[in-house]
């Protein structure tokens, strides 16, 4: 069960809202203004903010904002509620930060059903790779949610190992669990021997890693990357792979076919120039700009540096 903080002016709902969850198991904190909100969430810590958007004095919105720019509070869930339920109204709510939304009015059950999601997300965010011990796909996507809020000039490196199923496919599980370990034991100490601070690394299943940072520390991190990969992936292989160049593996035809060594390609999507507003955007901008990015023999890095989101 959940510690939740409600903050709604509708003395009556809130009270009835309150009754419900508490007898779910839930501890309910319950406000009717959102002034000194802050505060008071500062004080108790929630894991989940219930917030409604049009309150006097303070909008939901500000509130909202204001959560994402704390270190300590920024981590909890937020659920909006909105009794305008127009489409410009909800993205502008989650483009401030919020997690879901809500609208007014509402059933009970479907209050329960949305914390019951948010609860599952909180979870799913604390768990780790278990061979890289990075968190995952969930994770990276709402830390770049929260750190667009914030309105922070942002890097996101999205990382793929080509060649990684063949060399896979060569090498087994074994070998999968050495070449993930390699990369991302790389990725982490880069960060730390070249003092880079405030990321986030995340590791989003078989051969794909990614990175949040400043916007001033991608384009000398992701040279080192790719120049200290290609210097060391080597390493992987035999000796006789190293030299020839390439390992053999099984095809989808069921036969052998060669196959190069694995390259990094590295993929950068930054609001320096470009008004993102959430994860969704910068992850479908990626996506493009990783078509970019096609290694051949050594990795590769490319940025995209549109400054027009068209």
């Amino acid at each position: 069960m959940s510690k939740i903080l409600l903050v709604d002016d509708d003395v009556d709902l809130a009270e009835l809202v309150k009754t419900k969850l508490v007898a779910e198991g839930h501890e309910v904190i319950a406000v009717n203004t959102g002034e000194g909100v802050f505060e008071l969430a500062k004080q108790v810590k929630p894991e989940i903010a219930v917030l409604d958007i049009m309150l006097p004095g303070v909008t939901g919105y500000q509130i909202c904002r204001k959560f994402r720019k704390d270190p300590e509070l920024y981590p909890m869930a937020i659920l909006i509620l909105t009794a305008l339920g127009e489409e410009p109204e909800i993205i502008h709510g989650l483009e401030q930060g919020a997690d879901d939304y809500l609208i007014k009015p509402f059933k009970l059950d479907k209050l329960t059903e949305k914390l019951a999601s948010l609860a599952a997300l909180l979870a799913s965010l604390g768990q780790r790779n278990p061979v890289t011990n990075l968190p995952g796909t969930d994770a990276i996507k709402r830390e770049v949610n929260h750190r667009l809020a914030r309105g922070s000039e942002v890097a996101v490196v999205y990382i793929d190992m080509t060649g990684f199923k063949a060399y896979c496919a060569a090498k087994g599980a074994e070998g999968q669990r050495k070449a993930l370990e390699f990369v991302s034991k790389m990725i982490v100490g880069l960060m730390r021997s070249m003092g880079i601070y405030e990321t986030f690394v995340a590791h989003m299943g078989g051969e794909h890693f990614v990175v949040l940072m400043q916007i001033e520390d991608y384009e000398r991190f992701c040279s080192t990357l790719v120049s200290t990969f290609d210097q060391t992936v080597r390493q992987l292989y035999s000796d006789t792979e190293a030299n020839q160049g390439f390992i053999m593996a099984k095809n989808k035809r069921g036969g052998e076919s060669r196959y190069p060594l694995m390259a990094l390609s590295v993929g950068v999507s930054h609001n320096q120039h470009r008004q993102f507003k959430s994860a969704k955007k910068v992850f479908e901008v990626l996506a493009q700009v990783r078509q970019k990015a096609q290694p051949e023999n050594t990795s590769v890095v490319f940025v995209d540096r549109r400054r027009t989101d068209r």
